[in-house]
């Protein structure tokens, strides 16, 4: 689809014409902004350059396993001044849905320790995790049966899950009256430009097949995000935000389910070419990579 503009191209009219088009700015973190852990260089010097013009700049990212105060670290020796409220994870997303429709009541959460710290500060109860006993075969059953007080089943990224963990996430979903929330649910997470390591999502497709039970979701792309960033973000026309992404059927399809204008970032696992292929996640704009958005200005 020949209809995404490569923004390198624009002359200095055109890019002013397009920074002009929007209010708020959503970000994506990984593939966007960094590489595992490392800064991709002028990413975010040019989000810092987007706030000096007046735009509201938000992270919004899948990954859940750094806390909300490494994102700000991350850029502190840049002038793109981040602070907590701007950055928009899938636990910090579950505790709000969770909140908003008053839940009280225990949880079983497959997540990362970090995850689950920030549930705890928020109140939220957590049942202990399943212990698994090699030489005591019934020890190890009773610790996987479905547990009454449960009336949650949340699942995150946990770099430590395993069978037992499953085992009783499936046990517990028996009943329907037990919610089921899911935060990231991407099969393949980036290292670096295409190199993937298996995500989550398998796992989770695990647990929904075996329980029969189709999950709430928190993550990118889903309708609880995006009353999320109506409800929380200072947004009052998402057709006036920019969404920033690399991936498709994450990035992409969620600006279009908001109806954001879509930029999509070279710098990620997915093509633009893959982007392309369907209407819903088909960029409206395309850079290489973030840090050449301001390139019209330095060109002689």
């Amino acid at each position: 689809m020949s209809k995404t503009k490569d923004i390198t191209k624009f002359s200095v009219e055109q890019l002013e014409e397009f920074l002009m088009s929007f209010d708020t700015v959503l970000c994506d973190v990984d593939g966007v902004l960094w590489q595992l852990n490392k800064l991709i260089e002028g990413t975010s010097e040019t989000l810092a350059r987007l706030q000096d013009r007046g735009k509201q700049v938000y992270l919004v990212t899948n990954n859940s396993t750094k806390t909300l105060e490494n994102y700000c670290e991350k850029v502190q020796h840049t002038r793109f001044n981040l602070k907590l409220d701007q950055v928009i994870n899938t636990i910090k997303l579950i505790v709000w849905y969770l909140k908003k429709i008053d839940f009280r009541d225990e949880v079983f959460a497959i997540v990362s320790d970090i995850s689950r710290n920030i549930l705890k500060d928020a109140g939220i109860r957590l049942t202990e995790q399943p212990k698994v006993f090699e030489t005591d075969a019934a020890a190890t059953i009773k610790q996987v049966l479905d547990r009454p007080s449960v009336k949650a089943v949340i699942v995150d990224f946990d770099v430590n899950c395993n069978w037992s963990m499953l085992a009783l996430a499936i046990s517990c979903l028996q009943r329907k009256d037990v919610l089921y929330i899911t935060g990231i649910s991407d099969d393949w997470l980036p290292v670096h430009t295409q190199t993937k390591i298996l995500g989550p999502g398998p796992l989770i497709n695990i647990i929904s097949a075996q329980s029969g039970r189709k999950p709430i979701l928190c993550n990118k792309p889903s309708q609880n995000l995006k009353d999320y960033i109506l409800d929380k973000c200072n947004v009052t026309d998402l057709q006036r935000c920019l969404f920033i992404g690399d991936t498709v059927h994450q990035d992409m399809k969620f600006a279009s389910m908001c109806g954001c204008i879509k930029l999509f970032v070279g710098t990620g696992l997915d093509t633009l070419e893959k982007a392309q292929k369907e209407e819903d996640t088909c960029p409206d704009y395309y850079l290489p990579s973030l840090s050449q958005l301001f390139s019209a200005y330095n060109d002689p």
